[in-house]
């Protein structure tokens, strides 16, 4: 049952979170922000609090491409808020990820190419569409990060 309004959500809930669009540390820079959807619903007291579907917003934190000598990406990202009819419903939670590293296409390059097969880079890190993350919602009183 969704109430018109909405039930206040205690602190620590978890709340299941699904990317919806790529993000890739090939072009990401820190600061940007990045949709999500609420993958599940969250209850309290028997009443939906937050539905499924959902708007959520995370942002980039840290973004390192990928480099030459076949070194990998990284990406991190923290979560900031649900959009909520209420208004915005602040959350926390981070999550990082890397790509994989190139270092046998490097040794390959090296012997086949020379000193220019140090210039093979290793994989992207990516938050692909569809990867679940998992947030907290945060204590009340704290404010959501909205601009």
């Amino acid at each position: 049952m969704l109430s018109g309004r909405a039930a206040p959500v205690p602190g620590g809930t978890p709340v299941e979170l699904m990317v919806t669009k790529e993000v890739d540390s090939r072009i990401a820079k820190e600061g940007d922000r990045f949709k999500l959807r609420v993958n599940a619903p969250v209850m309290t007291n028997g009443v939906v609090a937050v539905p499924v579907g959902a708007t959520a917003w995370g942002e980039v934190t840290y973004v390192n491409g990928t480099e030459a000598a076949g070194n990998k990406g990284r990406l991190a990202a923290k979560l900031l808020y649900i959009d909520l009819p209420s208004g915005p419903l602040p959350i926390s939670g981070s999550q990082g990820t890397e790509g994989k590293a190139n270092t046998a296409g490097v040794v390959i390059g090296v012997f086949s190419f020379g000193l220019l097969g140090l210039l093979m880079k290793g994989g992207n890190a990516h938050f692909k569409a569809g990867d679940i993350l998992t947030g907290y919602i945060s204590p009340p009183g704290q404010a959501a990060a909205t601009q």
